[in-house]
């Protein structure tokens, strides 16, 4: 098996056990729960219509079979987003520019990486879904899981500068019969590469890749690291 097969079967490890976690809770909180719910809710109704007590039980009955319908439905939609191959997937297409010499040494790099190259953090933001998320950087490349794109990877050989950016944001969380709007100040990596002027960019327009952070402190120690194993310049 080659280090970069090596690596990406060391990421389906680590975000199976996010995947494991979400299965497992669904399974014995929340289908659980919202079946007792409906139950409550279905045996309530029928004693408000003055049911006796068989018509109360068989409502309570029909809830809860209701409920466990429900749960079993939204399980059986989210599973195909806990699959941790559909994350390797991403990892996969976010370098499939890079040729096999590159993508070989991007997991060398990867697996041998240790925690003064690495953050590992919890995404807390509007959609984010409290996923896992960890920075690594490595001599030639650094890498961003968890986020939005969910992979990213950048080549230190393309690169000339590197800007702390932050922007105001606006996203929507959706339920039942509402939606609420959030406003949030993401905090950025603005990775900016050596032929831009060639290619008619300046310096202040938006950069060519860019790595997103809800907290500033985690964005900060990433750029931190990427001066200390790049040895590069920044501005923020």
């Amino acid at each position: 098996m080659s280090a970069y097969e090596t690596w990406l079967k060391a990421e389906k490890e680590w975000i199976g056990v996010y995947c494991k976690k979400v299965i497992k809770q669904t399974v014995f909180l929340v289908i659980p729960a919202v079946a007792i719910f409906m139950a409550i809710l279905l045996g309530a109704l029928a004693a408000t219509d003055k049911g006796g007590m068989p018509v109360i039980l068989e409502g309570a009955m029909g809830g809860l079979f209701l409920g466990l319908i429900i749960g079993l439905l939204y399980l059986a939609i989210m599973l195909p987003f806990m699959r941790p191959g559909r994350y390797v997937r991403k990892i996969k297409s976010s370098v499939k520019g890079f040729s096999d010499t590159e993508k070989e040494l991007l997991g060398q790099e990867m697996t041998k990486a240790n925690e003064n190259q690495m953050i590992s953090y919890v995404q807390r933001g509007p959609n984010s879904r409290q996923t896992p998320a960890r920075f690594i950087v490595t001599p030639h490349y650094a890498f961003l899981a968890g986020s939005y794109p969910y992979s990213i990877v950048v080549k230190k050989s393309e690169i000339a500068q590197i800007l702390g950016r932050e922007e105001r944001k606006t996203a929507i969380t959706r339920q039942a019969k509402s939606k609420t709007v959030h406003y949030f100040t993401l905090y950025s990596i603005g990775f900016y590469q050596k032929d831009r002027l060639k290619r008619g960019m300046a310096n202040e327009e938006l950069p060519d890749e860019a790595m997103g952070f809800f907290d500033r402190s985690i964005r900060d120690r990433a750029l931190k690291l990427l001066e200390q194993h790049w040895s590069m310049g920044k501005e923020t």
